[in-house]
Parts: C-alpha cells; sequence; structure tokens
C-alpha cells in the first residue's frame, strides 16, 4: 500500500473519531480542542492535495470519503434538521449566562454558557398553559429553573409568582424571540 494511501486513511479516519468525540474532547480538553481539530483538518487537507497533485486518485478518494462521513456525522448537530425555534430567552449573571429554545415540535434545549465555552445542553420537552410553560423533563439539574416557569411581557419568570414577578439580576430569562402565540 502507498504512504499516500495511508496518510489519507489515518487523517481520515482521526477527522472521523474527532467529530464523533468532539464533545468528550472539549470537556477534557477544552481549548487544545479546537487546536487538535484544526491539525487534523490541515492534515487532511494537505493530503488530499498531496493525493491529487500526485494523481493518486485512490487516497483522494479515501479523504473525501471521509469527509463526507466527517459531515454527515457532523449535520444532525446543527439548526438545519432541528425544529424552528418558537422562544429563544438567556439568563445573563457576572460571568455566565444560561441559553433557552423551545421548539415548534415541543421539545426545549436549556445551554448553560460561561466564558470557558459551554458544556452540557438539558433537552426534554415542555407544554404550554397560557403564560406557563412547564417542562415534562428536568430542565437543569439543580432546582435553579423550576419545572414551571412563567412568561410575564419579554421576560420568563423562575419564582412562579406572575402576581409579583421578581425581575431582579439574574431572577430571570430575558426573551429575544417569542412566538408562542402563534404557533398554537
Amino acid at each position: 500500500m502507498k504512504k499516500q494511501n495511508i496518510t489519507a486513511i489515518v487523517f481520515g479516519c482521526l477527522l472521523i473519531l474527532i467529530v464523533i468525540f468532539e464533545d468528550f474532547l472539549w470537556k477534557k480538553l477544552w481549548v487544545l480542542q479546537p487546536i487538535l481539530f484544526s491539525i487534523i483538518a490541515v492534515g487532511c487537507f494537505f493530503s488530499l492535495l498531496n493525493a491529487v497533485l500526485r494523481k493518486n486518485w485512490k487516497g483522494a478518494s479515501i479523504i473525501m470519503l471521509t469527509c463526507l462521513i466527517a459531515m454527515l456525522i457532523y449535520l444532525p448537530r446543527t439548526e438545519l434538521f432541528k425544529s424552528k425555534p418558537v422562544l429563544e430567552a438567556v439568563l445573563i449573571d457576572d460571568l455566565n449566562g444560561i441559553r433557552m429554545i423551545l421548539r415548534e415540535n415541543k421539545t426545549f434545549e436549556i445551554i448553560p454558557e460561561s466564558w470557558m465555552g459551554t458544556f452540557e445542553i438539558y433537552t426534554g420537552s415542555y407544554k404550554t398553559i397560557g403564560t406557563k410553560i412547564i417542562f415534562l423533563d428536568q430542565p437543569y439539574d439543580n432546582d435553579f429553573i423550576p419545572d414551571t416557569v412563567n412568561v410575564y411581557k419579554d421576560k420568563i419568570i423562575l419564582n412562579g409568582n406572575i402576581n409579583n414577578p421578581d425581575t431582579s439580576f439574574a431572577n430571570h430569562f430575558t426573551i429575544h424571540l417569542n412566538k408562542l402565540e402563534k404557533s398554537k
């Protein structure tokens, strides 16, 4: 087997593996994960370029096939195949934030974000009754976000009391997109 084919197989397999284990690597390596991904992507590019210049079509097709497989693995993680958002809101405190996305298909995503990036995404289903959003699955790993919240003007109130809403710092989500009324 040619050396170029072996290089193409190695870089192609590494690309597929880094796409499959992207979240795990981000949690373990943090800033080094994008650097590792960049090194492997550059290696794939130069392996492809080398194969094309040497007219090694087998090596080029190996790299192209592994890039296609990596894209097919990564594609479902993007917004392309997800249901459209009907509500997007953000809670910001000093260093961290929590992004909430409710979708048309009655699923939600709650994404804690910090200066170090996103680590765990909480997903599940929800239902709405009037101005109440009821999370059918636990929206967070502690009781910070209750299972029932209220929409009050352009905010999502966490304390559950719509008559006396707590809109003090870091006690509510600010709504950026609200199509809940229109989606019913």
